[in-house]
């Protein structure tokens, strides 16, 4: 998928701490910059959503400027600056599903090399039913599915984030 013409829903000019391969600070680059040399591993999160009824799952919105259109873990998004993995999931979950409540667990970072960028990636888990609510524009809508049968398609990175976390998601 492509994104769509409109204005886009994030800022090229966002600062990304930039990290090596063992997660150490190098520095701080923009998104545009990041986004353009797949060399400069910088921060992001990523957070499963466990409801009673299945896993929650956002749909990206179409002008987004990677993985427009498709399916995600309930949330995620980049580490602004010198915030902590933490600070930026509980940010991500206020944001992009309208969550306050009890902070998730931490379940480890990893490495996603994507298409055109690689990013560290904490990930997340957090148990609870909610209240969830669609906050538009970044999501364009929300879904609880059966560990069986989750939405396609998934971004890159919900397929490694969700097998880091012992899911088995469908890939391609």
């Amino acid at each position: 998928m492509r994104a769509v013409d409109g204005p886009p829903v994030q800022r090229q000019d966002e600062v990304f701490c930039v990290v090596d391969r063992d997660d150490r600070v190098l520095g701080y680059r923009t998104r545009a910059e990041c986004h353009a040399d797949a060399s400069l591993i910088h921060r992001s999160v990523s957070v499963i959503v466990e409801t009673s009824e299945g896993l929650l799952f956002q749909r990206r919105s179409p002008r987004k400027d990677s993985s427009p259109g498709c399916w995600d873990v309930a949330c995620s998004g980049h580490v602004d600056g010198d915030e902590t993995y933490l600070e930026a999931a509980v940010r991500e979950l206020a944001e992009e599903v309208g969550y306050t409540g009890p902070a998730p667990e931490h379940l480890g970072t990893i490495l996603t090399e994507l298409p055109g960028e690689t990013e560290m990636a904490g990930v997340f888990r957090l148990v609870a039913d909610g209240p969830f609510g669609l906050m538009l524009p970044e999501v364009v809508g929300l879904g609880v599915y059966p560990p069986d049968a989750m939405p396609t398609p998934l971004t890159p990175s919900g397929v490694q984030v969700l097998a880091f976390a012992g899911h088995d998601p469908p890939r391609g």
